[in-house]
């Protein structure tokens, strides 16, 4: 479902849709199938499950603290942004 927000330049509404599309895109490369791209198909039990099962969630920084961070890193043209 595509939603229309009407904040574009808020920083975790662009974080959420460029995760969407990335998990959506490394489905295809790893599973080769554009059926598993349209379905919200996720491995458990990986190294990375820790980071959000092992423990209180909540007291570990939250994902919109690290939105303009992995933007950056990835090479995400942001508006009005001096970093």
């Amino acid at each position: 479902m595509v939603k229309e927000t009407g904040t574009a330049n808020d920083p975790r509404e662009a974080y959420l849709e460029w995760l969407a599309m990335e998990a959506r895109l490394l489905r295809i490369e790893l599973y080769g199938d554009v059926y598993y791209a349209a379905r919200e198909f996720t491995p458990c039990g990986t190294f990375a499950r820790d980071y959000h099962f092992g423990g209180d969630w909540k007291s570990k920084p939250q994902p919109s603290t690290r939105a303009l961070t992995v933007l950056r890193a990835v090479g995400v043209e942001i508006p009005g942004d001096d970093a």
